[in-house]
C-alpha cells in the first residue's frame, strides 16, 4: 500500500478514534499480527517443513492481489476515475510478461518485479504508520518525511546488513546475468546504509521527543507500528537462519494487514452508492460475508498454487508465470493510486474526519512514473544476460554474504565435486557456524570428512544431522552413511537399524552407497576402498562389482592369493566374465601356477580373441 497522506493541510478537526476500527481489531489484525503469525509458522514448520510453507504462502500472497482488483473494479467511482489505466494496463502487462518469459528474459523481469515488491512492502508500512498519525491529528510534513525516511532506511538496512537477505536478493541479480559487487565495494554500501540509519534514527527520536515535550499530538500506535513492521522485517532475516521461513513470516504478516484494511475500507464503502452488486454482496456487514471475502482471496491464490505444479517443460508453464507475474505487477501498480484516489472519501471510510485533501497525479506525470519500471528493466536487459555456473554463483554470494549458510554449503558442495577437500571442509564449517541446525550441511560435511579419512568426525556430523530438522532428505542420507560407518567397524546390528530407518524415508540402498564411495575415494586410498568392498560383501556375498573391486585392490596390493580367491568366486557366478578371467590368470601367474594360468588365459581368448591383455599374458606364459 502506498502513502495515504503525503499531502496534508496544517489543521484538522479532532478525530473520533486513534484506531483503524477498534483496539481489538487493530491489535489482532494490524499491530499485533507478528504475535499471531510467529507461533503459527513455527508450528507449521515443525509439521510440514520450510519448503511446504514456502509453497503454501502463495495462497495468501497471490490472494491479496485479488483484494486490490476487487476494490479497483468493484468501486464504480474509482473505476470511472481511472478507467483508462484499469483497462489498458492488464493486457499490456500480460503481453509483456508472457513475452519476456517466452523469450528467455524472465529472470530480468523477476528482478525488477522483486524491486517493486520490496517498495510495496515498504510503502504499506509507511502508509499504515501515517494513518495512525492522522487519526490523532498529527499532520506535520516533516514528521511524515521522517516516517518515510525511517521506513526506507529500516528496510534497506534489513536487506543489506543481514547475510540471508543479501544472498536472497543477490541470487536475483545473478539469475538476471548481473555481476555482484566485490567485498570491498559492498562493505562501502553497508557503511553508507549504517550511517543513514543512525542519522535518520537520531532525527526521528529527536522529532518525537520535541513533539511530546511541546504537547503536540502523537500516536503511540504509530510507534508500535514501526516496531512491528521494520522490527519484524529485521527479525525475519536477522534472527531466522532459513530465508524461506523469513520470507513466509513477513509475507503472511503483510497479507493479513492488507486483507484487514481492504475489508475495513470496503465494508464502509458499500454504505455509499456507486458500487457493483457483487461488491455490495461481498462486503455487506457480518461474519459470513467476511468469511466468503477471505475464501475468495484464498481461492485466487489457490489457482496460482495449482498452476505452479505445471512442468517447466510444458508450453503453458511460461504463460502461467507471465499471467501471475502480471497479477503481481498490477497489484503493485494499482496500489500506487487506488489508495490515494479521492482521499476525502477514502479517509471517511477509514474514520478520518478531515486532514486529507484530494490530490491526483496528472495523467502525463503518472505516465512518466512508468519509467520506474521501464528504465530498470531496460538496464537489466542491456547489462545482464551472462550465465553463471554453480561455482561462480556460490563464490559471488559468499563474497558479499559470508554469513549465509546456504551459500557456504553450496560452495562447499562445489568444492567437493572438484575434490578440493580442504576447501570444502572449511566452507562446511562456515555453513554450520552460521546455522548449526541445517541438516543438509551436516550430512554433506560428514561425507567430506569421510572422504578425507576422518571417520570419527564424519560419524559425529551424521549424528548431528539426525538431531536437526530434516531438509532435502538429509536424515535418510545420514542414516545410510552412519550405517555404513558402523558396518565398517563391525557393528552389524546397529548398522542394520540405520539402514532400515534410512530405507523407510527414501534413503538409497547401502550397497549402492558403498560402491559409490569406493569409486569416489582418492586413487591411493586402497585400504579404504578394500574396506568398503568387503563391507558390501558382508551384505551380499555375491555382489559382482564388490567382488571384482576387492580382487582388483588386493591384486594392486600384491596379495595375490586373496585376490585369486575373489576372482574365483566371481567366476563361479559368471564363468565367461573376461575381466575376472584375466585377473585370476594374472594372480596365478604371480603365484607360479603357470599351467592353471594358461588354461584361464585360453578361456579368455576364446571369448575375446583380440583382447590385448590376454595376448600379453599368453606371451608372458610362453605359449
Amino acid at each position: 500500500m502506498t502513502t495515504l497522506a503525503a499531502n496534508l493541510p496544517g489543521a484538522a478537526r479532532p478525530v473520533r478514534s486513534p484506531w483503524f476500527r477498534s483496539a481489538t481489531f487493530d491489535l489482532l489484525l494490524i499491530l499485533g499480527v507478528p504475535f499471531l503469525t510467529w507461533p503459527l509458522l513455527m508450528l507449521g514448520q515443525d509439521a510440514w517443513g520450510a519448503p511446504k510453507l514456502n509453497q503454501l504462502i502463495v495462497l495468501s500472497a497471490t490472494g491479496h492481489y485479488f483484494a486490490t482488483f476487487v476494490r479497483a473494479y468493484g468501486d464504480r467511482e474509482l473505476f470511472a476515475r481511472f478507467k483508462t489505466r484499469l483497462l489498458l494496463a492488464p493486457p499490456l502487462l500480460l503481453i509483456l510478461c508472457v513475452g519476456m518469459f517466452a523469450s528467455g528474459h524472465g529472470p530480468a523481469l523477476m528482478l525488477v518485479t522483486a524491486m517493486w515488491a520490496f517498495w510495496h512492502w515498504l510503502a504499506q508500512a509507511f502508509g499504515f504508520a501515517r494513518i495512525y498519525d492522522i487519526k490523532v491529528g498529527s499532520f506535520a510534513p516533516h514528521t511524515a518525511r521522517l516516517d518515510k525516511a525511517l521506513v526506507i532506511v529500516g528496510f534497506l538496512g534489513a536487506i543489506t546488513l543481514n547475510s540471508g537477505s543479501i544472498a536472497t536478493f543477490g541470487k536475483l541479480f545473478l539469475d538476471a546475468g548481473l555481476p555482484l559487487p566485490g567485498a570491498e565495494a559492498f562493505l562501502v554500501l553497508q557503511q553508507v546504509v549504517v550511517v543513514a540509519m543512525i542519522v535518520v534514527g537520531t532525527a526521528y527520536v529527536a522529532n518525537l521527543t520535541w513533539t511530546i515535550v511541546r504537547g503536540q499530538p502523537w500516536s503511540w500506535q504509530k510507534q508500535f507500528m514501526h516496531v512491528t513492521t521494520i522490527g519484524y522485517y529485521w527479525f525475519a532475516f536477522a534472527w531466522l537462519p532459513n530465508v524461506l521461513i523469513a520470507y513466509v513470516l513477513y509475507e503472511l504478516f503483510h497479507d493479513i494487514q492488507y486483507y484487514a484494511i481492504t475489508w475495513l475500507t470496503c465494508e464502509q464503502r458499500v454504505r455509499r452508492p456507486g458500487v457493483t452488486p457483487w461488491f455490495q454482496a461481498m462486503f455487506r456487514p457480518g461474519w459470513l460475508a467476511a468469511f466468503f471475502y477471505l475464501a475468495a482471496m484464498l481461492c485466487f491464490g489457490a489457482i496460482d498454487f495449482g498452476g505452479r505444479t505445471i512442468s517447466p517443460a510444458h508450453p503453458m508453464h511460461q504463460v502461467w508465470l507471465g499471467l501471475f507475474l502480471t497479477a503481481a505487477l498490477l497489484h503493485y501498480y494499482y496500489d500506487g493510486f487506488v489508495w490515494k484516489a479521492r482521499e476525502s472519501a477514502l479517509g471517511s471510510d477509514l474514520g478520518i474526519q478531515g486532514g486529507l485533501r484530494a490530490t491526483v497525479v496528472p495523467g502525463l506525470r503518472h505516465a512518466g512514473r512508468w519509467a520506474l519500471f521501464a528504465v530498470p528493466l531496460a538496464l537489466v536487459l542491456g547489462l545482464g544476460g551472462r550465465q553463471w555456473d554453480a561455482r561462480e554463483r556460490a563464490t559471488a554470494l559468499t563474497t558479499i554474504a559470508p554469513g549465509d549458510f546456504l551459500s557456504q554449503a553450496e560452495l562447499a558442495y562445489e568444492c567437493m565435486r572438484t575434490r578440493e577437500l580442504p576447501a570444502a571442509i572449511e566452507h562446511y564449517k562456515a555453513a554450520i557456524a552460521a546455522n548449526p541446525d541445517y541438516a543438509q550441511a551436516r550430512a554433506n560435511y560428514g561425507n567430506a570428512l569421510d572422504f578425507f579419512g576422518d571417520l570419527d568426525g564424519a560419524r559425529e556430523q551424521f549424528q548431528q544431522a539426525l538431531r536437526c530438522r530434516d531438509t532435502h532428505g538429509a536424515h535418510a542420507q545420514a542414516h545410510i552413511n552412519l550405517g555404513v560407518l558402523q558396518l565398517l567397524r563391525g557393528e552389524r546390528a546397529a548398522a542394520n537399524e540405520h539402514f532400515q530407518a534410512g530405507a523407510k524415508i527414501g534413503g538409497e540402498h547401502p550397497i549402492g552407497r558403498m560402491l559409490a564411495m569406493a569409486g569416489a575415494v582418492p586413487a591411493d586410498a586402497l585400504a579404504r576402498r578394500l574396506q568398503l568392498y568387503q563391507a558390501v560383501l558382508q551384505l551380499d556375498p555375491n555382489q559382482p562389482d564388490a567382488r571384482l573391486g576387492a580382487a582388483t585392490v588386493l591384486q594392486a596390493q600384491r596379495q595375490f592369493e586373496s585376490a585369486a580367491t575373489h576372482f574365483a568366486a566371481l567366476l563361479q557366478r559368471a564363468p565367461d566374465y573376461v575381466p575376472g578371467l584375466l585377473g585370476l590368470a594374472t594372480c596365478q601367474l604371480e603365484l607360479g601356477r603357470l599351467d592353471e594360468a594358461r588354461t584361464v588365459v585360453q578361456r579368455a581368448l576364446a571369448k575375446e580373441p583380440s583382447n590385448a591383455q590376454a595376448l600379453a599374458l599368453r606371451g608372458r606364459l610362453g605359449g
